[in-house]
């Protein structure tokens, strides 16, 4: 008997949804879990971004379209009841050619010739259901307050694969964001420097290095760095980051195209040809050089009235 094992997550239903992205991905059969938004039904229930999704509700959903997964989904009514298996699981049970079952959840796979995967060392190993369980239902619970929705999109075949930006959604703890906002020499955009450790911007997946395209869906590409400051601070104790790595970025400029919220989820643009390529789209307004040392620290507790000169960090709080 395997110690890896499926999961079966229950999550009650927020006032903005479940606060996970489902998407197809290219050359694998089934239905993924790509995101899942910090403080959710979805985190609290301990859904996973990479899961593979095996039962909806009780109905086995291996070998659905990403519209069928949908529409079960939608068609929930009370708690929603999902079965996943983590890379590791869906690999062991496609070694073995086994299709999961519900039962597994509770006494782990059985494996021809009673083979076991004892390196594992799972703690779900002494036949202890391997269940998440959601916490924090009462009323007022922040994640009924957040926004997040359910986010459904589909990257299978049919559709352009490629990378994508990624939303952020932060909400603001005692010491700030927990990020360093700056701009690069030679290089326009506003860039993250550093990411606190356990900061709300670690936990909402913000990453050095990142470029902010978008704060609380406008966009920023071509503000200065004190106008990037002031539209985080707009948001009062939460914001929401549409952020680029360096991949994605290069990806989009292939596409003669700025990355939007739409792109998180929805299909992803067509590469431009290489004679558009030369006529790419730039920034209307670049950072100045006077700016490429210029930075923001958002676990700062207080800002000045006025911004500091150039070499001097300014909190964003």
């Amino acid at each position: 008997m395997s110690n890896l094992r499926p999961r079966l997550c229950l999550l009650e239903k927020g006032s903005s949804g479940y606060g996970f992205h489902l998407h197809g991905e290219k050359g694998k059969t089934g239905q993924f879990i790509r995101l899942v938004e910090s403080d959710t039904p979805a985190s609290a229930a301990g859904l996973r971004a990479g899961d593979r999704l095996m039962f909806v509700n009780g109905e086995s959903v291996e070998g659905e379209s990403h519209q069928q997964v949908v529409a079960r989904i939608r068609a929930t009514t009370g708690a929603l009841e999902l079965i996943v298996a983590d890379a590791e699981t869906a690999d062991l049970l496609e070694k073995h050619n086994l299709q999961c079952r519900k039962e597994f959840v509770t006494e782990g796979i059985p494996l021809p010739g009673g083979d076991s995967d004892s390196d594992r060392g799972d703690a779900q190993s002494n036949g202890t259901p391997s269940e998440c369980t959601p916490a924090g239902r009462e009323n007022g619970d922040a994640s009924s307050e957040r926004l997040e929705r359910l986010s459904l999109s589909s990257s299978t075949k049919e559709e352009r694969s490629g990378p994508r930006p990624r939303l952020c959604q932060l909400k603001k703890g005692s010491s700030g964001y927990g990020f360093n906002l700056h701009s690069e020499k030679n290089k326009p955009g506003q860039f993250i420097r550093a990411v606190d450790e356990d900061s709300p911007a670690q936990r909402a997946g913000l990453k050095p290095h990142d470029k902010i395209c978008q704060v609380n869906g406008m966009s920023v590409i071509g503000l200065q760095h004190s106008d990037v400051v002031a539209a985080i601070k707009a948001g009062g104790d939460e914001t929401r980051l549409l952020v680029v790595d360096a991949e994605t970025e290069e990806f989009f400029k292939r596409c003669n195209v700025l990355p939007t919220e739409d792109h998180v989820t929805g299909p992803l643009p067509e590469p431009a040809s290489e004679e558009a390529e030369d006529r790419q789209m730039k920034p209307k307004v670049s950072v100045s050089s006077s700016a490429s040392s210029s930075s923001s620290e958002a676990s700062l507790p207080a800002v000045t009235a006025s911004l500091p000169p150039p070499q001097v960090p300014c909190a964003v709080t």
